[in-house]
């Protein structure tokens, strides 16, 4: 059993918890997927030394007028209205299947990787996939969430507990358990995000908009896959790609909702998978 769901259930049975708590709906996340982002450093080849230092990429100038139109929301684009949890992620699943073909076709990593003249920049294709990944990822969680973001049964005992013994007590208690401090830390964090968030709202107005933005940037994704690269075009499609990765980041970073959301998910602790 996993540890996680194992903890929880012995905290729903120490009996200064009292009572038998009542979990809310679960939220139903997607599962954390590989993005194509680096983590570890790259083996260095005895070939790779001798061919001595990497050559400098030169910059990729951001095509403006692309992205001025990418950045703003198309007023003549028609969407369903979005009144409800299943409206909202009804308007997002036709784009997060897109952004799944595009993704097992090989991402736009790969439409680099596949041209000898953009294949020296296929580091912006990886992060073009994942910063597409984690806009899908933080819309999902907005629209499941709109109403609250509900406590799952490790919240509720972990809250339970804190009520009844204090926070510093219930720590020490969670750590001779044998769980290591830091996750406990991490923990009890959640549980205290997810206390003060289970009211907080979205709108879904501001949810449908959001939607219909991405939906241009979606298409442009699949668009930049099926393109033809060669050196009569790599200049464009490059230009093209950065500009999109531009627009995506300053999306995800200054939409006040977006950066709610991305925030809240770094909070919700995930099953490490060694464990199961």
């Amino acid at each position: 059993m996993l540890r996680m769901i194992g903890l929880a259930v012995a905290l729903f049975c120490l009996p200064a918890c009292g009572g038998e708590p009542v979990a809310q709906e679960p939220l139903n996340l997607p599962a954390k997927e590989k993005t194509w982002v680096k983590t570890e450093t790259v083996e260095i080849t005895k070939d790779a030394l001798m061919a001595g230092p990497r050559t400098e990429t030169p910059p990729i100038p951001i095509n403006e007028t692309l992205r001025k139109k990418l950045a703003m929301m198309n007023p003549l684009a028609t969407a369903p209205a979005v009144a409800d949890r299943a409206s909202c992620m009804a308007l997002l699943e036709p784009l997060d299947k897109k952004r799944t073909a595009v993704q097992k076709q090989g991402g736009l990593w790969h439409a680099f990787e596949r041209s000898p003249e953009a294949k020296p920049y296929s580091d912006h294709g990886m992060q073009l996939d994942s910063h597409i990944n984690k806009l899908i990822f933080a819309l999902s969680h907005l629209c499941q969430t709109a109403e609250g973001v509900p406590q799952d049964e490790l919240a509720l005992a972990i809250n339970a507990m804190v009520r009844d013994k204090g926070r510093d007590t219930a720590r020490e208690y969670l750590i001779e358990l044998g769980e290591p401090a830091a996750d406990m830390d991490r923990w009890l964090a959640y549980a205290e995000f997810a206390k003060k968030n289970q009211h907080r709202k979205v709108s879904y107005a501001d949810l449908r908009s959001l939607l219909i933005k991405t939906q241009g940037l979606i298409d442009f994704y699949e668009e930049l896959l099926q393109r033809q690269v060669d050196a009569g075009s790599v200049d464009a499609f490059l230009s093209d790609a950065v500009t999109l990765l531009s627009v995506v980041n300053s999306f995800l970073a200054q939409d006040a909702n977006l950066v709610m959301a991305t925030d809240e998910e770094t909070m919700i602790p995930f099953v490490n998978r060694t464990e199961m």
